[in-house]
């Protein structure tokens, strides 16, 4: 009679050889709706409990390496430690290890000096982990945030919250209901199509791994009351930011913010990106079409909310840096600069603190900012020239420029103008004037991309005409910022 690990490899092996089978055959681009729900569902039950069966071999692995010298199970593999052994084994990521290794602790049997098992730590999410109700993430989920808390409790307490999250598991999320309309078919004779009719599959699904995260978070909030101060006290021993090594012409940017720091920029980043609640997109005011949306994914939003809020920070009373207000010094050639071609150099923007090449796009951008200055050299590496503060427009010209514009003057942008920058519609080394009839407002992102966005500006008669892009507005038309005066009718 074959042992009940035989019967499990035995079966993984078919499962194997049948899921490799519809794969080769692209069973899934041919399945119907109905075929396909039910195969996601079936393939994330398998997927939950190779993950119970995952943890629990690395918890298993784990104990037995626990020993020293040759009897260690890893070492008798001909690995380092476990984490090597079951990287080799599955192919999973060390940190995908790491994760097993931690959550098997938490609901391992561990041996007694008694020879005997003692119960896990979490024994009811064990039994939901057995049952495949929970996966690896969801048993994370429920269990981490009690375990953070399990000194400092009761262990009734912690008992029943464990139950409280199994039974969580065992219910049922609300059920995936899959519509269908079959494709109608013409009548008799010429009459017309019946209507097509709809069919519904319905399928229950486990517990979502948020709705474990949330019900797990209210738990522990609940048993431990005092445990707000010292997670605050370890919040702000942790906080950190940092700047990666440029790489590609970008610079990583990780750390760990406080909540309301966190709540604070995400604040910013929504405020800029949708100031007024209104609907992104371009749509000039003569036209019932629908706009054309934003092109930028969140992340580009997010990072160019950034750019702004940072711009607009530089321009307030920030503390002196080397006795001035903080100032952004790029280098570029004068060949460069009046060419538009090739690069710039900015130093300390990343962890080295060393010189940075950039495109010459940054120079011609950052020659448009205020309160930033530009150094220009010569082929010898003489300076030449720095931006003198007339280069910049005054707080009095950007009033006057704030009251006829008010926005961003692309259409479709409803950034309001302080959080806008002041572009020389023809620029500086072109002849053009720190003037208000040569200022517009645009946004960081509209003035960064300005010359490779395919948006032209004009002043005509003081007042700004915009010209789309081709693909936008195939007319080309020039269209003035400014709205149309209301028709009065006569009499």
């Amino acid at each position: 009679m074959r042992t009940s690990m035989e019967r499990a490899r035995s079966a993984m092996a078919e499962a194997i050889a049948a899921l490799t089978e519809a794969l080769h055959e692209d069973a899934v681009s041919s399945a119907g709706g109905a075929d396909l729900l039910g195969f996601a569902l079936e393939v994330g039950a398998l997927l939950r409990t190779t993950q119970a069966a995952l943890i629990m071999t690395t918890a298993e692995a784990d104990q037995r390496s626990s020993s020293t010298g040759d009897r260690r199970f890893d070492i008798a593999c001909g690995c380092r430690n476990v984490n090597e052994l079951m990287q080799r084994a599955t192919g999973a990521a060390p940190t995908t290890i790491k994760q097993w290794s931690r959550l098997g602790s938490l609901v391992r049997e561990d041996l007694a000096m008694t020879g005997e098992r003692r119960a896990a730590r979490f024994p009811a999410l064990r039994q939901a982990l057995f049952a495949g109700r929970i996966g690896a993430d969801g048993l994370a989920a429920a269990a981490v945030p009690l375990e953070a808390i399990r000194d400092r409790i009761p262990a009734d307490h912690l008992a029943a919250a464990d139950q409280a999250l199994a039974d969580v598991a065992a219910t049922d999320d609300d059920d995936l209901v899959l519509t269908e309309h079959a494709a109608a078919t013409a009548g008799d004779w010429g009459a017309p199509a019946p209507d097509a009719t709809e069919s519904h599959t319905r399928r229950s699904t486990p517990a979502m791994t948020d709705t474990l995260r949330v019900h797990a978070s209210a738990w522990a909030a609940a048993l431990d009351q005092d445990g707000a101060m010292p997670q605050d006290e370890r919040a702000q021993r942790m906080r950190s930011l940092y700047l990666g090594t440029m790489r590609d012409g970008l610079v990583p940017l990780q750390g760990r913010l406080s909540a309301e720091v966190a709540l604070q920029l995400q604040t910013i980043i929504d405020a800029i990106n949708n100031p007024h609640g209104k609907e992104a997109g371009v749509r000039f005011r003569d036209s019932d079409d629908e706009p054309m949306r934003d092109e930028r994914t969140t992340a580009q939003r997010a990072h160019d909310a950034l750019a702004t809020a940072l711009g607009v920070a530089a321009a307030s009373d920030l503390p002196v840096l080397g006795g001035s207000a903080p100032t952004v010094v790029v280098h570029v050639t004068e060949d460069a600069l009046s060419t538009g071609t090739g690069w710039a150099r900015v130093t300390g923007a990343d962890a080295t603190g060393g010189d940075l090449h950039v495109p010459v796009s940054v120079a011609t951008h950052t020659a448009c900012i205020g309160q930033i200055q530009r150094v220009v050299t010569g082929s010898d590496g003489r300076v030449l020239a720095m931006t003198i503060i007339d280069r910049a427009f005054n707080a009095h010209q950007r009033r006057a420029i704030t009251l006829r514009d008010s926005t961003c003057v692309i259409p479709g942008c409803h950034t309001p103008a302080r959080w806008c920058e002041v572009h020389h519609v023809t620029e500086w080394h072109d002849g053009g004037t720190t003037s208000i009839d040569n200022g517009v407002l645009l946004c960081w992102n509209h003035h960064r991309f300005i010359d490779s966005n395919g948006w032209a500006i004009r002043m005509a008669g003081g007042v700004p005409e915009v010209r789309a892009p081709h693909w936008i507005d195939p007319t080309g038309r020039w269209r003035s910022t400014r709205p149309p005066a209301p028709a009065i009718s006569p009499g």
